[in-house]
């Protein structure tokens, strides 16, 4: 293949990589701040969930930030096994998911259990995206496409904001939470078509004829194949005698 032919096949791939990441990490950012912008009409309103105290309200707000927790520490050690890209297919669905069983929640206990899902889904995406785009992209390029691609999450929270502005009313929090689920209807079915696996990773877990083959696809260029990785991530390296 012509070298301008093979320039043009690798920008066209790392553009939908860098996209559908960016797309990704606005709805986890819209995830984040979307519990703010409901957390008024909820303690308002009883009959919601029940009678909500300000405490009560931090709490449920806290379940997301512990599911995040959870979430981060397992993407690496599953993501090392699975791939990146099942990684991210996963748990587009998973926080999706997450999110519409929000918008039906009727009590406390199953809004904050969904809540707690969901930031296991949001989390895991957040810490796979950055190596996806780091396999790549040049390396020029790695600390610039990274910055745009975790700009989504800023980029979301403002996202919720103006949506909450258009469904302010006392059943508005619902379409809130239900909108936060189109990633798996706009965004899930375009990420199974293009988002491909890292060549790269394909490489380090061994599976060296897969690696060229999408390598030659996607035009990425491959190291030398190394050794395959057998180090501890995730909380099996928290659970390490260095880090213990």
């Amino acid at each position: 293949m012509p070298e301008n032919s093979r320039e043009t096949a690798r920008r066209r791939t790392l553009a939908w990589v860098v996209a559908l990441s960016t797309a990704a990490l606005m709805f986890d950012g819209y995830d984040l701040v979307v519990y703010g912008t409901v957390v008024p009409t909820l303690l308002a309103d009883p009959s919601h969930l029940g009678a909500i105290s300000p405490a009560q309200a931090g709490t449920l707000g806290s379940y997301a930030l512990i599911g995040v927790m959870v979430g981060a520490l397992s993407a690496g050690a599953i993501g090392d096994i699975i791939g990146r890209r099942a990684i991210i297919l996963v748990n587009l669905a998973w926080f999706s998911i997450g999110m519409a069983a929000t918008a039906f929640a009727h009590s406390l206990t199953t809004f904050g259990l969904f809540r707690f899902l969901t930031g296991i889904g949001v989390s895991a995406l957040v810490a796979t995206v950055g190596a996806l785009v780091a396999e790549f992209a040049a390396p020029a390029q790695k600390n610039r496409l990274n910055a745009i691609v975790y700009s989504g999450v800023p980029a979301g929270g403002v996202l919720a904001s103006l949506v909450a502005l258009r469904f302010a009313d006392s059943e508005g929090w619902r379409i809130l939470f239900a909108f936060g689920a189109l990633p798996l209807l706009l965004l899930l079915p375009l990420a199974v078509w293009k988002l491909p696996e890292s060549p790269r990773w394909l490489l380090v877990r061994g599976k060296q004829q897969r690696a060229l083959e999408l390598a030659r696809r996607t035009r990425v260029e491959l190291p030398a194949v190394p050794e395959p990785d057998t180090g501890r991530v995730g909380f099996a390296a928290l659970a390490s005698r260095p880090l213990a």
